[in-house]
């Protein structure tokens, strides 16, 4: 057993090892030693700061762990009491997507102005999981099997019989899955909602650290929400296995899912009068949802603006806004022209971090040494801070396309793999047998097998996946490269223009739910597909 346990952990401890080296090697640098200290001299600051660490971790995990269980709560109940309903839970869904998809350069002011402590920050930590964990429970939920659901059925019981008989056990192992990448995603939350504002933390210590140039102090912060973060991640699954030990196998049927049922129920519509139904009722509940937000949020009336000021605003063509380049430009052509750089560098992140999870999910499955040794290393690029992570990518690969497309694929990277790995994994163990009997091939297995089974979840990432993108690429374009909506709405913001920053935040919602109608239509035809 011993020696078991030793082969497994000399993986992630060379891979630690190769990267202290790399660390080392890049710290002495001439391009990147000013802001790459060497793994000595953090390893010395932390040491002098280990009474500082305390105090800000505490208050920072307390914060994401209020976020984290409300956003978490909102999500799980809303999943169960919805599924009975598949329209409502649709209509939920594009709620979620909006939530992820809120710009935080507009929506921080509103929540600093509105709520007071700490308060914004445990919204924002909320508002990072709440999406992530819809969508994972409400694939538990209906990646069930067909015939068990039909004998419940038959037996006399009610839609809540088969939840809780039924669904809610087949829930658990993709639930916990949604829980495990939401942790970090709060923990990332509550840090941003420092920096915009906070009074203690991670968050506020880094920005003291950045502003002071005390690049160890950062390093030490940076690595010390890592680790928080790792353990969150590494936490959940271990105490499922310990309390709920038959969620070890999850015995799903390939394509059998109830959802199916439920979008049948509109089968009397075609699919593009369904297209047009969804399109209409999206851009109504933004409308809406906008108008509702301004009235009811206390405070709200000092930076917020309501649908028909905006529109007035857009509507003037005498409006005219300098751009990044000192050029003068309608607000209507300056908004679009912002909304297509962001596009843009949302959707080559997202290709190449989707492509990048695919191929390591595979390749972690086929080969446990390469899961051993990456997942570390992806954990911990996920949990670093994005505020944080995005100059030093900007100095490395310059401020263009290259450094945007780093950190969304970062940033989209983790939900989709840890996602996959996880469906893969649950694949029968009698689909595997029947494989191997036939004389399946590892390429035959993976091909035929292995990217079908998992494919719901695939989807179901995709969905996470693209808000994520549109969130990073406006973060990156804050931070780094001075161009697209992320770098004109802060522009605004900070010039007190709240009209051209609330109609960012509306074409932001509706690219972001466009985006989400997209994956859906193809879930719904790969599914059919598989059925």
């Amino acid at each position: 057993m011993t020696a078991a346990v030793l082969r497994r952990a000399a993986a992630p401890v060379l891979t630690v090892a190769a990267l202290l080296l790399l660390w080392q090697a890049a710290s002495s640098s001439g391009t990147l030693a000013a802001v790459v200290p060497s793994p000595l001299d953090v390893l010395r600051q932390m040491g002098a700061d280990a009474d500082y660490y305390p105090q800000n971790a505490a208050a920072t995990m307390a914060t994401a762990g209020q976020g984290y269980l409300w956003g978490n709560g909102i999500a799980i109940a809303l999943a169960l009491c919805t599924l009975p309903f598949p329209r409502v839970q649709a209509f939920l869904e594009r709620v979620a997507v909006g939530a992820i998809a809120l710009p935080l350069i507009a929506i921080a002011p509103l929540l600093a102005i509105a709520f007071p402590g700490n308060v914004p920050s445990v919204i924002l930590a909320a508002q990072a999981v709440v999406f992530t964990t819809l969508v994972a429970t409400v694939l538990g939920l209906t990646s069930v099997d067909k015939t068990s659901v039909e004998v419940i059925r038959a037996s006399g019981g009610s839609e809540w019989t088969v939840i809780r008989k039924v669904r809610l056990p087949a829930a658990v192992p993709s639930c916990v899955a949604g829980l495990q990448v939401a942790a970090p995603s709060a923990i990332l939350g509550a840090i941003i909602g420092e920096y915009m504002g906070g009074t203690r933390g991670l968050g506020v210590a880094m920005i003291q650290a950045q502003g002071a140039f005390d690049i160890p102090r950062a390093w030490g912060l940076a690595i010390v929400t890592s680790v928080l973060a790792a353990a969150a991640f590494l936490v959940l699954p271990a105490v499922t296995r310990l309390v709920l030990p038959w969620t070890r196998s999850a015995d799903t049927v390939l394509g059998a899912r109830a959802q199916r049922r439920a979008r049948t129920v509109d089968g009397r519509f075609s699919g593009l009068r369904r297209l047009v139904v969804a399109v209409v009722s999206t851009v109504v509940g933004v409308v809406v949802a906008w108008w509702l937000l301004v009235l009811v949020v206390p405070g709200g009336a000092a930076v917020a603006r309501g649908p028909v000021e905006v529109y007035r605003y857009f509507a003037d063509g005498a409006t005219r806004l300098v751009t990044s380049d000192g050029e003068t430009q309608g607000a209507v052509s300056y908004l679009l022209s912002s909304l297509g750089q962001t596009v843009v560098d949302a959707g080559i992140g997202f290709a190449a971090g989707l492509l990048l999870a695919v191929v390591t999910a595979v390749a972690a499955h086929e080969f446990p040494l390469v899961e051993r040794v990456l997942m570390p290393i992806s954990i911990a690029l996920r949990s670093v801070p994005i505020v944080a992570a995005m100059p030093l990518l900007a100095l490395v690969f310059g401020r263009g396309v290259v450094a945007v497309t780093v950190l969304i694929a970062v940033m989209t990277f983790f939900p989709v793999l840890v996602n996959l790995l996880l469906a893969m994994k649950a694949v029968p163990r009698s689909a595997r047998d029947l494989f191997s009997a036939v004389g399946a091939g590892r390429r035959q297995r993976v091909a035929k097998l292995l990217i079908p089974y998992a494919l719901p979840a695939l989807l179901a990432s995709v969905k996470v996946a693209l808000p994520l993108s549109v969130g990073a690429a406006m973060v990156a374009e804050w931070l780094a490269t001075g161009h697209g909506l992320g770098a004109s709405m802060t522009v605004a913001a900070t010039l007190s223009d709240y009209d051209f920053v609330w109609g960012g935040v509306a074409v932001v919602l509706l690219v972001s739910l466009a985006a989400y109608h997209v994956a859906n239509a193809l879930e719904d035809s790969a599914l059919r597909r598989l059925e």
